[in-house]
């Protein structure tokens, strides 16, 4: 894309051509990963392409990041069959990361935007374990905060992190949750410490952005923040 969708205009280019080459070209390589994460894909011919590789992989921290929706509802171009796809990259994969619409959809589980029991969250997650050992269910609101909830298969659900709830909506904090989880894991820290530096890392990012009037446009400003996620990362190695 030139840009994302909410710019008008924006310019699209199907790239899942070059994914199947630069796959083939990394195994022509004998190429090894000591994680391969994944977010969004923009069909099912590429979640199946994916799928394959991940599957030729078993020496790599298998983590997904099962991009599909927000606020009960499958983002534009993403019909009914796509959760079921995604579903099968769900079950190759050490760790998902959903939110908790798509937490709902890989489940097929109705969406409760908030005032839920425990037992709807504690079901979810053992939906979710029975398809890949570990889960982390993000974007769960809870009166005026949002939390996260860490699952291993097996076991009850955790509320394991929170953060202040603010009433605007800020593209990539998903992004940048997910990608500070998997960087930490990929170092070799544990699940619970990493989703808890994970969720202030965002609200990090996120009081920064608040101020900002751009911020509609061009999503979550997390770059000056860099630093910080350094100092909280390696200051307790």
């Amino acid at each position: 894309m030139s840009a994302h969708t909410v710019f008008e205009g924006f310019t699209f280019t199907d790239t899942t051509e070059q994914m199947r080459s630069a796959l083939r070209h990394f195994d022509n390589l004998n190429a090894k990963f000591d994680a391969i994460y994944t977010g969004y894909l923009g069909s099912q011919k590429q979640v199946e392409i994916v799928t394959d590789f991940i599957n030729r992989h078993c020496e790599s921290l298998i983590i997904t990041d099962p991009v599909m929706g927000d606020n009960g509802r499958l983002y534009s171009g993403f019909d009914k069959s796509y959760p079921t796809v995604l579903r099968e990259l769900c079950r190759c994969s050490d760790l998902i990361i959903p939110n908790l619409t798509e937490a709902c959809f890989i489940t097929n589980m109705p969406y409760v935007a908030e005032n839920f029991s425990s037992e709807y969250i504690g079901h979810i997650s053992g939906l979710l374990t029975e398809l890949c050992e570990n889960a982390v269910i993000t974007g769960v609101r809870e009166g005026e905060s949002i939390s996260v909830f860490t699952a291993k298969s097996g076991e009850s659900p955790a509320r394991t992190a929170q953060s202040k709830l603010i009433e605007r909506q800020f593209h990539g904090t998903g992004d940048v949750f997910a990608s500070t989880l998997s960087g930490m894991l990929t170092l070799g820290i544990g699940l619970k410490e990493s989703a808890v530096t994970a969720t202030k890392f965002t609200e990090l990012c996120i009081q920064k952005t608040v101020s900002d009037k751009n911020a509609r446009w061009y999503g979550l400003s997390f770059e000056p923040c860099i630093h910080k996620l350094y100092n909280m990362v390696f200051d307790d190695l």
